[in-house]
């Protein structure tokens, strides 16, 4: 992207600027300095049902992975098993005249590798420094401010308070992953909030929309070996992971309105936000051989119905409620990616019970949550029955069933089951009345999973 860098060193010496003029006094020089290190370790039980769906794709003899008879979408690592998915660690820094800073780093990475098994397993997720006030969603804002913000960190408009380990559809394809940008943004009044965006923009990939992302394109022919199945892929929005010099800009902004009760049990935000990228022609990513962006979203010659441009414009809103125990967050999505058409639905609610002394760190299961979210993607688009990411264009609903309990205060325990429905014959144009290998017409996909996450902070 250019000019970014410049635009970051501007963004710094300037964004102090922006903040209301403070008298010099004493309060103001002896104002503390407070850096705060914490941990956290993610195990698991995973357990992934198996389902196997051959291609139409013409591929050559030698795109067919050693052992199999055709290229097919597999599940991504079927059965059970034990692992590890993540170590992470977090700075988190205030120094006076409101100035704030993270530096977030995970190790292993076990489910977020961007897009492939194959992707760094030490990865940099957050790097940001703030100046002024920035309240996230449902936190009380105390009248009219502004702030800047620079460096890599998740999407304005994502959800801030998660509670299920593994994403909706929506959250999956759009939101999912920081981008390095330059946020400025503020309060008018204790109601309304605001912020715009300049940033590097999300390359579009294809990631599987359960727990881990499948193999695709970690090995080049002849008959490549794959550690992974290659998922039911999604088109998604992928993690930034290197500055684009030679890129386009993505702009993007937002304005809300939020009311909190007194005591902050009981509060509504509502969020409304637009964005606009030029896709590049082709992006490089760590842990795979296929280009991003234009070049996959052109099928390996095989392109989607309709596929026309490289303008991407993305448009939304959010709904985030807080009512004692009860918690709700919906978000609906609507964008378009060279006039390809999608739009998502999701919506994840939770009650809260307690049980015990949350303050009392030796008290045992002190809180339990049950959780259930909702989430579908419509592909508004067709593509012929040879395209190379077939269940990218499949439309997709997705339920996750959950329950959360705090063993001890620093120690949690989350079941969940997420039900996936889809079917290989939406909006795939031409016969599917002879499929490869036997396979019926428009049946459904076997992709449920079962996700037990035990999780220590320190």
């Amino acid at each position: 992207m250019r000019g970014l860098c410049v635009l970051a060193v501007a963004g710094v010496l300037l964004a102090p600027g922006l903040l209301p003029a403070q008298e010099d006094s004493e309060d103001t020089f002896d104002d503390p300095v407070s850096l705060e290190i914490s941990t956290e370790l993610k195990t698991h039980f995973r357990w992934s049902e198996e389902d196997r769906v051959p291609l139409w794709t013409p591929f050559p003899p030698e795109f067919v992975p050693a052992g199999q008879e055709n290229v097919a979408l597999s599940t991504v690592a079927p059965g059970s098993s034990l692992e590890v998915s993540k170590a992470t660690v977090y700075f988190d820094v205030d120094l006076p005249h409101s100035i704030s800073a993270r530096v977030k780093i995970d190790f292993i990475d076990l489910y977020d590798r961007n897009p492939t098994s194959t992707d760094k397993k030490i990865d940099v997720d957050e790097a940001w420094i703030a100046f002024g006030e920035r309240q996230e969603s449902l936190q009380p804002i105390d009248g009219t401010s502004f702030y800047a913000l620079i460096g890599k960190a998740p999407k304005f408009e994502r959800q801030a308070g998660r509670r299920i380990e593994t994403y909706g559809l929506v959250s999956t394809a759009f939101n999912r992953f920081p981008d390095l940008q330059i946020q400025v943004g503020g309060a008018l009044g204790s109601n309304v909030y605001f912020f715009g965006q300049i940033s590097d923009g999300n390359p579009i990939f294809m990631r599987d929309p359960n727990a881990l992302a499948g193999d695709n394109g970690t090995a080049p022919p002849p008959n490549p070996v794959l550690e992974l199945g290659s998922g039911f892929p999604i088109f998604y929005h992928a993690e930034v992971e290197d500055l684009q010099l030679d890129n386009e800009f993505e702009y993007g902004g937002g304005v809300g309105v939020r009311w909190l009760s007194e005591d902050e049990e009981r509060g509504i935000d509502v969020l409304g936000f637009y964005y606009q990228y030029t896709l590049p022609e082709e992006t490089p990513l760590n842990g795979t051989l296929y280009q991003a962006d234009l070049e996959l979203l052109r099928g390996a010659g095989i392109p989607p119905n309709g596929l026309d441009g490289n303008e991407r414009t993305e448009w939304g809103g959010n709904l985030d409620l807080r009512f004692g125990g009860l918690g709700v967050f919906a978000q609906f999505v609507k964008e378009e990616s060279a006039n390809l058409p999608r739009t998502g639905f999701e919506v994840e609610a939770g009650y809260r019970i307690v049980t015990g002394d949350l303050g009392d760190p030796t008290a045992l299961f002190p809180a339990v949550e049950p959780i259930v979210r909702y989430s579908r993607l419509d592909n508004d688009w067709t593509a012929p029955r040879e395209f190379i990411t077939q269940s990218a264009l499949w439309d997709w609903q997705k339920w996750d069933f959950a329950l959360s309990t705090t063993i001890i205060q620093k120690l949690d325990l989350l079941l969940e089951y997420t039900h996936n429905v889809t079917w290989t014959g939406s909006n795939v144009e031409g016969s599917i009345l002879d499929p490869p290998m036997g396979i019926g017409p428009g049946r459904k996909v076997k992709h449920d999973e079962f996700l037990a996450t035990l999780r220590l902070r320190l």
